[in-house]
């Protein structure tokens, strides 16, 4: 952190802008010394991106058997009871998994916020020396988020991965392995783990919004007397 600010330290007196690349080192060392904090994050958001990719490995794979004109495979979508007795039930079935889903994601929101806003009370001080040397509020915000959506997508493709090798394995013990060929399952992999990895980034760029904008709009002076 000493050479970030080097030229503050030579008497230049305007703001400190960093470039990028500066940006994703501090990131980067701030994410390794915090590292169980991360872990608690990276965890939520992996069994998020884990069970909406399931879901949706398990509906699209279904979809790809349904419109197959084989008699064999219609006869085991059948037996295994995939097609619904009439449309009010798969309406039923459809709004019950919409509802997990929503459920499950605003929980990871809230979970992500709240860590975050705990990383942030643990870094008064360091927040409040970066302002003291010039940083501008911007540059903490970009800090914030920089860290959340790396850890955003890592822990998305983990979870992805994950939730698609589950996904495959429960669609293929209710129905049958056999049926499952290469081609549908890597389709299906390329749609569910780019889902999984956008929506994971997302939900974890939204919980930092409002731990960032607090840590951004701290004053130097009451952040460097905070005792944690």
């Amino acid at each position: 952190m000493e050479r970030i600010f080097d030229e503050r330290r030579r008497g230049v007196t305007h703001a400190v802008v960093l470039p990028w690349s500066r940006t994703l080192e501090v990131c980067w060392s701030n994410i390794r010394h915090r590292l169980g904090r991360c872990l608690i994050s990276f965890v939520c958001i992996a069994v998020v991106a884990a069970f909406l990719t399931s879901a949706t490995t398990s509906q699209l794979l279904v979809s790809e058997l349904t419109q197959a004109g084989d008699v064999h495979t219609q006869a085991v979508l059948e037996r295994a009871g995939v097609f619904a007795a009439n449309a009010a039930a798969e309406q039923r079935q459809h709004d019950r998994r919409v509802w997990l889903m929503a459920l499950s994601a605003f929980l990871c929101l809230v979970g992500i916020s709240n860590t975050i806003l705990m990383s942030v009370t643990e870094r008064y001080r360091e927040i409040g020396t970066l302002k003291c040397l010039g940083a501008l509020d911007s540059f903490v915000v970009r800090l914030f988020l920089v860290e959340s959506i790396f850890i955003g997508a890592l822990a998305s493709a983990a979870g992805g991965l994950l939730g698609y090798a589950l996904g495959v394995l429960q669609t293929g013990a209710a129905l049958e392995f056999s049926l499952l060929s290469a081609g549908p399952c890597l389709r299906t992999l390329g749609v569910a783990l780019a889902s999984a990895v956008v929506l994971g980034t997302v939900l974890t760029t939204l919980a930092a919004i409002y731990p960032a904008y607090v840590a951004a709009r701290m004053k130097p002076v009451e952040a460097m007397r905070t005792e944690i």
